[in-house]
């Protein structure tokens, strides 16, 4: 036995000394003082704000790797995402990279290398052991085949297919390992995350990148972007990454106002937005549309043209009904900002100190643009434009068809991963005798195993449950615990007799309340696994009395502090056990505390507010004052406002939600208010809402190249009724008529059969959004396509001359198009489009 532990100890002790040995000597203590230093001191003060509890294993890391790249991974993780994982998950990536180093050596600075290379987490997702994993599973075997960059990239691109198909989901910041072996779905963000972890884990620098908020369309992207022949280039869909910076918004480039990246360390030829501390924020937007970028030169001065420093500076784009912030950025000493912009029109937010202006910067083609802004106490003027969304020349390459070839191959490896799942389920459920659960097994996917223990452990389940889980965020079927389950359906059965509608049931029983990840289960005197601690429970005479009642014991609990917080998104059960908590997460955890008393509530974006459901309606609550904000159900204290749209021909237009919005305007930012308008016909528009200052804002694509919006500021005392008129030149009615050369590729047989036809194909992430648009308008639709899969649905068909188009030029396989039949003549419309004709 003396013996055995001997040849362990000197086991341990030379697998250390051979790690040691790998670090090169720029990442060593050293080689490197000055950068060990800093990060060394980095990651002990990171450390020191986790719980006391958890600290001891991550200073154990520290003691034992005595390295730069140790201090790194524990300096520039959030205390958030540190107090969740396990150390043994920042052992192993650790370890998965100094075997990277001893085979290939550092081929980058320090600085970049640790900022891309050996970065663990991409987006929000949680810290896990994923390198080995995922080099496991085909990276390793990448990795020694293609020792140069550009064929490493490509194959990393190809091994992604097979692991990840896209999808819409509400299953936000997947890990790579939930990616990989358990839901094999995700949206433009989880594409993101495992490109990312995957280029890291073979040793290509990678990084996020994104734009918060198209500019020419609803809705927002986020993609990848790596380091090949020192450069940055993008990629998107994976299937079609054989070139890097060719994917479906290519030609949309001269369209975006800013494109972000994400770093850590900064480097010199990097424009930097933002420093913090974890994360740089970086302007990667000139190495999208190169010397087409505009530099825009802000000089910020009071009434009196002295300098302001630290003023909120945030660019703006209208985005789902309102402008939208794009990032927040902040004057320096001297009041000035430099920063590069797409060529696309945009707004210019400037706050300070209770003082805003909103500037508007047209489209251009300038090199620099030089403003002077003088933020005032006036409210803003009413604003009409055209926002203006030039393109840009793209030249297409088309990708060789072995590597086609190879594409579908992954392709079909995936299809058949997601029927193994399926397949396993025969063991243990029976379809035709469960159906429900049957169901929510098959969504389970990877994770079924999960709910098979829950089910073995919990005999009876009501059937509602079921119901409950297959409406829910699939992210909760995908990673949900035996224990999670069995805490879900005990606060679904504690909180049965308090349903009130579907909407309400989701917010009430949901374990999340904004993105963060499950919580562990609690669990009461019988050891039953409970979602909420009793802490949270209160007795209120009614909703409005409870509500108050468990605010105030948070607030005796809890202190807002976001310099005592920790950084990030916090699980429930790691939130209830902070003192002091960021604002943002407080309103979080004070949802929570309102879920368990049996109160549906939902995070705001507004700052100090959530909101509540009350007396049969959704009403504003300030956590931070403790009083009920929204006072449009009380006579008297209400706006009432009357608006009719049309057109320069005096035809009436309706507005939907993704139009028109009145909205808040706090610190620099507009935030939509929770009431919508009511449509009364004729082009006239009612909303009720509290009297408080507001801003109407109305906004419509004309075309993917232009937008129209309004803006108009509403003021008004208690009981009033105003009246306003808006002209919306230029809204589109009508699509262009459809190309010549589309409607002979797709044959007479079809368009005589055949109303709605969208060609693109199954798996292409735009093409998905229009068919989901269309099913939800309960249209009847042809969806045409050049590759077959057993996931397609049921209107979906392979057609030989979109195929032969794809063939001849790679690029269509990227496009979407939509055809309508309006009394027959076709109209057509390429890329995402807001609605039908």
């Amino acid at each position: 036995m003396q013996d055995m532990k001997k040849c362990l100890t000197a086991l341990i002790l030379f697998s250390l000394v051979s790690l040691l040995l790998a670090i090169p000597k720029e990442l060593s203590r050293e080689g490197n003082p000055i950068l060990f230093h800093k990060l060394s001191k980095d990651a002990k003060l990171n450390l020191k704000s986790l719980p006391k509890a958890i600290q001891a294993p991550y200073r154990q890391l520290l003691t034992k790797h005595t390295d730069i790249l140790m201090a790194y991974l524990l300096a520039y993780e959030s205390n958030a995402s540190l107090s969740i994982a396990d150390p043994a998950a920042v052992q192993s990536n650790y370890s998965a990279l100094v075997q990277l180093l001893k085979a290939e050596g550092l081929q980058y600075s320090p600085e970049f290398f640790l900022s891309y290379v050996a970065k663990q987490t991409v987006s929000d997702e949680p810290i896990t052991p994923y390198r080995q994993a995922l080099l496991d599973d085909g990276l390793q075997a990448i990795i020694d085949a293609n020792p140069k960059s550009i064929d490493r990239y490509r194959a990393t691109a190809l091994w992604c297919v097979s692991r990840l198909q896209f999808q819409q989901t509400s299953g936000r910041d997947q890990s790579p390992l939930d990616i990989t072996q358990k839901s094999l779905i995700g949206r433009c963000e989880e594409m993101q995350i495992l490109f990312v972890a995957a280029a890291r884990t073979v040793g290509l620098p990678s990084r996020p990148a994104s734009t918060p908020w198209w500019a020419h369309m609803d809705n927002n992207h986020a993609w990848a972007e790596v380091w090949l022949d020192k450069a940055w280039h993008y990629t998107g869909d994976m299937d079609a990454a054989y070139f890097p910076d060719q994917t479906w918004f290519s030609g949309m480039i001269d369209k975006t106002v800013l494109i972000l990246a994400d770093g850590s360390l900064a480097a010199d030829n990097d424009e930097i937005l933002v420093n913090g501390r974890y994360e740089t924020l970086i302007n990667s937007t000139r190495n999208y549309a190169k010397d087409r970028s505009r530099l825009i030169k802000l000089q910020i001065t009071d009434e009196q043209q002295q300098p302001i420093p630290a003023a909120r500076i945030i660019p703006m784009v209208f985005n789902w009904g309102s402008l939208r912030a794009l990032t927040t950025l902040s004057s320096d000493a001297e009041g000035k900002l430099q920063f590069t912009a797409g060529r696309g029109a945009f707004y210019l937010s400037v706050y300070y100190k209770g003082k805003k202006t909103l500037h508007y910067v047209p489209s251009g083609s300038e090199e620099v643009i030089n403003l002077s802004i003088t933020p005032t106490d006036n409210d803003f003027a009413a604003q009409t434009q055209i926002m203006e969304y030039p393109g840009n020349p793209m030249k297409w390459d088309n990708q060789p068809e072995a590597y086609r070839n190879a594409v579908q191959q992954e392709k079909n490896l995936w299809t058949e991963k997601t029927e193994a799942f399926t397949q396993a389920l025969s063991s243990w459920l029976n379809a035709a005798e469960d159906s429900l659960a049957y169901a929510v097994a098959v969504a389970c996917r990877g994770n079924a195993p999960s709910l098979k223990q829950f089910m073995q452990q919990q005999t009876v389940v009501e059937p509602g449950f079921w119901e409950f889980l297959l409406s829910s965020d699939p992210k909760i079927l995908w990673q949900a615990s035996a224990a999670q389950f069995a805490a879900l359906y005990h606060n679904y059965v504690a909180q049965m007799p308090e349903l009130s509608g579907d909407n309400e049931e989701l917010s009430l029983l949901s374990p999340t309340v904004y993105y963060e990840e499950l919580p562990l289960p609690v669990y009461d005197k019988q050891g039953k696994a409970q979602l909420y601690p009793r802490e949270f429970l209160v007795q209120g005479k009614n909703t409005r009395e409870t509500v108050l009642l468990a605010i105030k014991k948070l607030s005796k609990q809890h202190r807002v502090d976001s310099k005592k917080a920790l950084s990030g998104l916090l699980t429930l059960d790691t939130a209830y056990k902070q003192k002091y908590l960021s604002a943002y997460q407080y309103r979080i955890l004070a949802c929570s505390a309102l879920r368990a008393n049996g109160i549906p509530a939902e995070f705001s974006r507004i700052p100090d507010l959530i909101t509540v459901f009350v007396n049969g309606d959704w009403e504003y609550f300030n956590v931070a004052k403790m009083v009920w904000e929204d006072r449009s159900s009380q006579p008297g204290q209400t706006l009432q406002i009357n608006l009719n749209i049309e057109d320069e021909n005096g035809i009436p237009i309706q507005a939907n939600d993704e139009q028109l919005n009145l909205c808040r305007y706090v610190e620099g930012v507009f935030y939509p208010l929770n009431h919508s308008f009511e449509y009364l016909g004729q082009g006239k528009h009612r909303g009720i809402f509290e009297h408080d200052d507001a801003y109407l804002q109305f906004g419509y694509r004309i075309s993917d190249s232009e937008t129209g919006f309004h803006l108009l500021p509403v003021q008004a005392a208690d009981n009033d009724s105003l009246n306003f008129a808006i002209v919306a030149r230029g809204y589109p009615r009508t699509w262009k008529a459809a190309d010549a050369e589309v409607l002979a590729m797709l044959g007479d047989k079809i368009l005589a059969e055949q109303t709605i036809i969208l060609i693109g194909n199954h798996d292409q992430e735009n093409s998905r959004r229009l068919a989901e648009k269309l099913l939800a308008l309960d249209k009847n639709f042809l969806w045409i396509g050049y590759q077959d899969s057993p996931q397609a649905p049921a209107n979906y068909q392979i057609h030989k001359g979109w195929q032969q188009w794809v063939s001849e030029n790679s690029h269509n396989a990227m496009r979407s198009i939509t055809l309508i039949n309006q009394n027959g003549q076709w109209q057509m419309f390429e890329g995402l489009w807001d609605k039908l004709p």
